[in-house]
């Protein structure tokens, strides 16, 4: 497998003619291009390397088992999008325009998502995502783009649930100013009031502020017995240290994306705060189910410890195979095309397979599969969506993450 990060020179006329004639005219023994568009730094920098990781491995895969239409290999081509909206435009204009792709895969930022995602449609290109923000499939996709991800609307329940654990009865809320956060909002709060408690404080920050201790004092104020920060790591590391400076003591509940300890405290947070700053802070995720033989030959396949939480890298390994799968039984690599064979190949009926190295020989004997994934057994519904996406509530004590259980959701 080729595995490109510089920039290359093909520039010019080729660049520039429309996406669907290039990839009719692509030789048949020609690499098929995926763009893999990872938050290598800013707030998604803890995720980044293990979702490249992902991308090759399941590309290495398929590329040993004969690749796809008779021969061709997967090449990727990886950028950071730095989580940032206007990093990851520049980068995709690369990736469409020079690098000429088939798909962007990976963008995990809301904003880079929804920044990127009318490029891709514009060149006819499929967009996979790891975003939640509800607006990433809204509109008309023409069926291009497909989340692999629990939607940001279905968040809130599930951490209304994992806060209301314990019977808190007054519930601050102290959330990030983005469209992931603000459409988790509604769930949660509905939620709460349902399960007989009561939001007494709500207060919203911007990302980039220089200080939350105005925000922090006015949700204390109101005495909550816990608080909600959903937030990015960034942000809730500054929150987390402030809340312990100012000696509050109700339960603080976070987003594992900013709130992990990660294996033996090894994440972000847990070193930019300390020990006795993240004690007893507890956060929830969309998670790969654990237990599952799928992905413990994920993480094997990995190297990583068995155990290990993979909040997004499973579901990228998920989505290269499924690009590479569909691929093969459109017997296209025409976006437009390949593109309407994702559900019939996710959603079964069919062979159960959990690899693209597994499902090639069956598709190209003609056989139905259903791919059940290593991040979870994949269903989509028409507007791209994964359904039915479990949630993980964990605590951290002495500086590790301790599983508390699962939490309702789904898209």
């Amino acid at each position: 497998m080729t595995y490109a990060m510089s920039r290359r020179s093909l520039m010019g006329g080729l660049a520039m003619l429309p996406l669907a004639s290039c990839f009719a005219r692509a030789d048949a023994k020609e690499p098929i291009r995926i763009g893999v568009l990872a938050p290598l730094t800013g707030g998604g920098g803890p995720y980044g390397a293990d979702i490249v990781k992902a991308s090759k491995l399941a590309a290495d895969q398929i590329n040993a088992a004969g690749g796809v239409l008779g021969g061709r290999t997967i090449e990727l081509f990886v950028e950071d999008d730095e989580t940032s909206a206007t990093a990851a435009v520049k980068a995709a204009r690369k990736l469409l325009d020079i690098d000429r792709v088939a798909a962007i895969t990976a963008v995990w930022g809301s904003a880079p998502i929804l920044a990127v995602k009318p490029l891709t449609l514009e060149k006819n290109v499929v967009l996979t995502a790891l975003g939640s923000a509800d607006e990433v499939t809204e509109g008309d996709t023409r069926g291009l783009v497909w989340r692999f991800q629990a939607r940001a609307s279905s968040w809130g329940e599930p951490a209304a649930r994992a806060i209301l654990k314990g019977g808190p009865k007054k519930i601050g809320l102290l959330h990030l100013q983005n469209p992931f956060v603000a459409a988790m909002i509604p769930a949660f709060l509905k939620t709460i009031e349902e399960g007989g408690a009561k939001v007494v404080s709500n207060v919203e920050f911007k990302p980039d502020q220089p200080s939350y201790r105005a925000e922090i004092e006015k949700v204390y104020a109101a005495e909550p017995d816990a608080v909600f920060v959903p937030a990015y790591v960034n942000q809730f590391t500054a929150i987390a240290k402030e809340i312990y400076r100012g000696g509050y003591k109700a339960k603080v509940l976070s987003l594992t994306i900013a709130a992990a300890a990660g294996i033996d405290g090894s994440s972000a947070f847990i070193k930019n705060v300390g020990k006795e700053v993240a004690e007893g802070i507890e956060h929830v995720q969309p998670i790969s189910p654990l237990d599952r033989p799928e992905y413990k030959a994920f993480v094997k396949a990995m190297g990583a410890p068995e155990g290990t939480v993979f909040p997004f890298a499973a579901l990228q390994y998920d989505a290269v195979n499924v690009l590479a799968v569909a691929i093969e039984k459109a017997g296209s690599a025409d976006p437009v095309v390949f593109s309407k064979q994702i559900i019939a190949v996710t959603n079964g009926p069919g062979i159960k397979v959990a690899t693209g190295a597994e499902a090639l020989p069956l598709v190209r004997e003609g056989k139905a599969i259903d791919f059940t994934g290593a991040g979870q057994d994949l269903k989509f519904d028409d507007r791209g969506e994964l359904l039915g996406r479990p949630f993980l509530h964990q605590a951290i004590r002495d500086g590790k993450d301790v599983i508390v259980g699962t939490v309702g959701g789904g898209a």
